[in-house]
């Protein structure tokens, strides 16, 4: 029986908890919406952590090197390259298929160099480009800091595959960065993790770098740290003003860094997957509503496959080996391939005493929705 939210590990079928293990375990079907937040390896006490965010800066660094040197386009389309990550499965897609920026605002990223005189001699932190640049945020910091850590999270990948035993199958890795050459290259016959659908690596992350809201970011400043006073209180409610605003008056930002570094031992990692079924079920929710009724285009079916992920998701952990055939309510059977849709004022959930059995629908014991779920 399939199960219908697979975890890596339970895919596997390895019973691991998420507790007793050092990474967060990825599910399969979808992201996990969790960042890789560059400053929790700053204010680390690991020496490993802090070497790696050097290494890191240094390298997003040195692509203001290429275009000094007159090699501006190798740059943007390292930057570009480095703007999506998918074998992390990290983020706020619905799938693991993400898409790189464009080269406008890989070149708007490079430009950071000449148009800040802050930046001339290089970031601390490059989760920075976010005040400046439209279109980047936590999910794109991410991803650069992934691809820039991925020769670290190969070896790290398969150091926790072999301790837990979890099937490694080889492969090629694309977008790794090269810390002796300073460019993006393949590596091939690797053994790592496989996705069953999509057939592409996966890469594992250490829990202790990540958060859910990163320490520094676009709406922590907005909300937070923008200038209150009534001489600019007419730019701040747009964001591309108040990117502009930022270019001009980046001592602002130089403050809100600071700030930030002041109040580093705030900053902590997040319990892990405590958001992940509410934002889940969010997308689930979205997709059902965008249905059209009928049969069309298999609207039905697709609609049943949604329904049994969103109930999943509603009452995790507990369906997560739940089967996806319902049995009967008032001598009709409701679930996949039945055609009927129940409901929701005539049917609720249950549990039954078996964690692996059936669960079946019921109108008795209803079990209110919570009100984020609302129908």
């Amino acid at each position: 029986m399939p199960l219908i939210r697979p975890r890596l590990t339970e895919f596997h079928g390895l019973d691991v908890a998420q507790a007793s293990v050092d990474f967060a375990i990825p599910f399969l079907n979808e992201d996990l919406p969790l960042y890789v937040d560059p400053f929790l390896l700053w204010k680390s006490p690991s020496l490993q952590d802090q070497s790696l965010h050097g290494a890191m800066i240094a390298a997003f660094n040195r692509l203001d090197g290429l275009s000094k040197r007159g090699e501006s386009e190798q740059a943007v389309r390292m930057i570009q390259q480095m703007s999506e990550c998918e074998e992390v499965g990290l983020g706020g897609a619905a799938s693991k298929k993400g898409k790189r920026i464009g080269a406008p605002a890989a070149q708007q990223i490079l430009n950071l160099f000449r148009a800040v005189p802050l930046y001339s001699a290089g970031f601390t932190h490059f989760e920075e480009i976010q005040l400046f640049v439209d279109g980047i945020s936590k999910d794109r910091v991410s991803d650069f800091a992934c691809n820039l850590l991925k020769s670290f999270l190969i070896d790290y990948t398969i150091e926790q595959c072999e301790k837990l035993q979890i099937p490694r199958s080889r492969t090629r890795l694309d977008s790794v960065y090269d810390h002796q050459s300073h460019k993006l290259i393949v590596i091939e016959n690797l053994e790592l993790p496989i996705d069953p659908a999509s057939g592409l690596p996966i890469l594992l992350v250490p829990k202790r770098w990540l958060r859910h809201t990163p320490w520094i970011g676009f709406d922590d400043y907005f909300k937070n740290y923008i200038p209150k006073d009534d001489q600019h209180n007419s730019v701040l409610w747009d964001r591309v003003a108040l990117l502009n605003f930022n270019r001009d008056n980046y001592g602002v930002v130089q403050q809100y860094i600071a700030l930030k570094e002041r109040t580093a031992a705030d900053c902590s990692v997040d319990p892990l997957f405590q958001q992940i079924p509410l934002v889940s079920a969010k997308r689930k929710l979205a997709a059902i509503r965008k249905l059209p009724t009928g049969k069309d285009d298999n609207a039905d079916q697709k609609y049943e496959d949604l329904v049994v992920e969103l109930l999943a998701n509603m009452f995790y952990p507990h369906l997560d080996y739940a089967d996806d055939q319902v049995i009967r309510l008032s001598k009709v059977e409701i679930g996949v391939g039945s055609g009927r849709r129940p409901s929701r004022r005539d049917v609720s959930i249950h549990r039954s005493q078996h964690v692996t059995s059936n669960y079946c629908v019921s109108a008795p014991n209803r079990i209110p929705l919570p009100p984020e779920l609302n129908w």
